[in-house]
């Protein structure tokens, strides 16, 4: 059979045979404590499944425009402004089938083949293979634990200029480390960027409403309207909202990039389905306080976490101000072979983990706080447990 070679550098995810595992040892009756989940635990709110179903009994099932039902576009419009204070018109507005595919929507719009496009570490594992596919090539920006893994003004600097790069992918609050930029430290990235006037930014804020601490997210566009422009900010319904399933996302950019994207969409899946965006529209009138209930819980999940991982030997982490994740330094253990500490951490302790490789960060695992806190607090003593039992390399 013959494999497109695009495919080639598209390696399967580390995480598969981990989670295969886990789940074999499940179904034989294993007690499995998962660390792996990235997706919210909670039930979609009662007022979007209704509305789906509404839709349903209404027979609103054809197809819609392909960016959109007017309505939901101008309704994103109108909750963005209201979030973040940015007045954002329904043209500039593109639902898609999930944040995924907005993202790749905003790649395809913008990549040619040889396009470098910046990617801090450690990153979403999907963004890499995406810019792959479009042809274009990934160049890694290193942060460092010591600047909580963001990206800082002198790095993006060095790197925009000596790779030559046409796009930048930045995701505050970030997956896997669960960091976001303040207010300042945009302003600064900012100003580089107004020296390399060609670069377009994929401004990820997925996870813009789960943060934690007193922190308080902030847009790129909110401190540099200038760069609007250049700015692809994409989303979605999926972790705020709790509604991973429903693969909804969105995007918002220009009109003129929005129409890029529309032609590739209407390619490929054409509109995100029918129904679906109904129970969207119902989300975008949850009150703040439907969403603070969850939003307060992964906050105490997080305090659980943290608390828990204090007390195991060898480790070491950065707080994440957002998102539900933890990257925690594992690289004294089985002399930085994450995979490995994985692998033996499911066997001997029956807790599964993600491999920090998958995202970049080789010597570290991620480990997810949506589940709830008895698991978490039995999960981090196997851990424990299991590493106690472990000679540190360094």
């Amino acid at each position: 059979m013959k494999r497109a070679h695009r495919l080639d550098q598209v390696q399967p995810s580390l995480t598969l045979a981990i989670t295969a595992k886990a789940a074999a040892m499940k179904a034989e009756g294993a007690d499995i404590v998962s660390f792996g989940a990235g997706e919210p635990d909670f039930s979609t709110p009662a007022s979007v499944v209704e509305a789906a179903k509404r839709a349903l009994d209404e027979g609103r099932t054809k197809y819609t425009p392909v960016a959109g039902l007017p309505a939901l576009r101008a309704g994103i419009a109108q909750w963005y402004g209201r979030e973040f204070g940015v007045e954002v018109s329904s043209d500039e507005v593109i639902v898609g089938v999930g944040g995924k595919q907005v993202i790749y929507n905003a790649l395809m719009s913008m990549i040619d083949p040889g396009d470098k496009v910046l990617i801090p570490a450690p990153y979403w594992l999907s963004y890499p293979a995406m810019v792959h596919l479009c042809g274009g090539e990934s160049v890694f920006v290193e942060t460092q634990a010591a600047d909580e893994f963001l990206v800082t003004p002198e790095a993006l600097e060095r790197a925009l200029t000596s790779s030559g790069a046409s796009a930048l992918i930045l995701n505050s609050p970030c997956n896997p480390t669960g960091q976001a930029y303040r207010a300042a430290q945009l302003t600064a990235l900012a100003e580089v960027l107004r020296r390399h006037e060609d670069v377009v930014v994929i401004w990820d804020n997925i996870y813009a409403h789960l943060t934690y601490g007193g922190f308080r997210h902030t847009e790129l566009v909110s401190v540099a309207p200038d760069l609007r422009p250049r700015i692809v900010t994409t989303c979605g319904f999926s972790k705020s909202f709790s509604m991973t399933g429903w693969r909804l996302g969105f995007a918002i950019a220009s009109a003129e990039r929005i129409k890029a994207m529309t032609t590739i969409q209407s390619h490929s899946t054409s509109n995100a389905t029918s129904f679906a965006q109904y129970g969207a529209l119902a989300a975008l009138d949850l009150k703040h306080a439907d969403l603070e209930s969850m939003r307060a819980k992964f906050e105490r999940r997080r305090q659980v976490m943290l608390d828990g991982l204090s007390q195991v030997p060898g480790v070491s982490y950065v707080p994440p101000k957002g998102a539900f994740y933890v990257l925690v330094d594992c690289a004294s253990y089985f002399g930085g072979d994450d995979v490995a500490l994985a692998k033996h951490l499911l066997e001997e302790g029956h807790v599964a983990t993600i491999p920090g490789a998958a995202f970049g960060a080789p010597g570290c695992l991620r480990l997810s706080f949506a589940l709830d806190e008895a698991s978490i607090r039995k999960g981090i003593e196997r851990i424990g447990q299991v590493l106690s039992r472990c000679e540190q390399t360094r």
